[in-house]
């Protein structure tokens, strides 16, 4: 694993700094548009009804495997929508898609650093508008001295309003590796959006960026996160605690075309 420094970028704005992350090198070709079959069976046993269980994406595990190929100094596997038609993603028992979900697991349920994560998700989500403006206030500083270090970080970004745990689906998982402060001040921060695939053409791919703005029409959901194509909005942040590891070689060496 390496370690990286921050630089000032003069033409983003008054002040910014980005560290050597590049999307280009560490994005994803391909959205975040896994289904994780959970369990599937009948309620009750043998006789009951067929029941599915399933959640909607890897954004976490995307998130994660990003920086771990960041910190490999080697690219992503370059697989595209494009390779894997029909299908927009690999398709689970490939071994990109198997790491992706793994990570996944890592970030939020499997290892003490990611459960630990996955109760704050769920204790967040129950903050009113108030606490969770104060305290992201304070984790916009952790962001700040990381990058400042010129380490990107995990961001989980809060939208769910309750902690059930039906709820939490809304809440999401990006890459910050870089910050400025524009002319009038305000702070602004760079991601990389696992929901959308990076476009290679310069003319399509932009930065995501996430910023807090005055809308009283969105009251309590301060954050936007602008991307080529769409804006978010959420309540608030937390740097996730993010650990790297090391991809083994058929995840690094994933061929261009999915496996089934």
């Amino acid at each position: 694993m390496s370690t990286s420094h921050a630089h000032p970028d003069k033409s983003a704005g008054d002040q910014a700094v980005m560290t050597d992350y590049s999307p280009e090198l560490y994005a994803f070709r391909f959205p975040n548009a896994f289904v994780n079959h959970i369990w599937s069976g009948r309620i009750p046993p043998l006789i009951g009804r067929k029941v599915q269980l399933s959640t909607a994406g890897r954004c976490g595990g995307m998130a994660f495997a990003s920086l771990d190929f960041y910190h490999l100094k080697t690219p992503v596997p370059p697989l595209s929508t494009d390779d894997l038609a029909p299908s927009l993603v690999p398709s689970d028992g490939h071994p990109l898609a198997n790491y992706i979900y793994t990570r996944q697991l890592h970030s939020m349920l499997t290892t003490v650093r990611g459960l630990r994560d996955g109760v704050r998700y769920i204790r967040w989500s129950g903050y009113t508008a108030a606490t969770i403006a104060a305290k992201t206030q304070l984790e916009e500083q952790k962001v700040i001295a990381s990058l400042d270090r010129g380490q990107p970080v995990v961001l989980g970004l809060i939208k769910a309003t309750s902690k059930r745990l039906k709820a939490q689906g809304v809440n999401h998982q990006v890459v910050c590796y870089g910050y400025r402060l524009d002319t009038s001040g305000r702070l602004e921060f760079t991601v990389y959006d696992p929901n959308g695939p990076f476009q290679s053409s310069p003319n399509e791919h932009r930065p995501g960026i996430l910023r807090k703005i005055d809308d009283v029409e969105h009251s309590g959901f301060v954050y936007q996160e602008r991307l080529s194509n769409r804006t978010h909005r959420w309540r608030g942040f937390f740097v996730v605690d993010y650990r790297p590891h090391q991809p083994n070689p058929a995840v690094i060496q994933a061929a261009k075309t999915d496996e089934h």
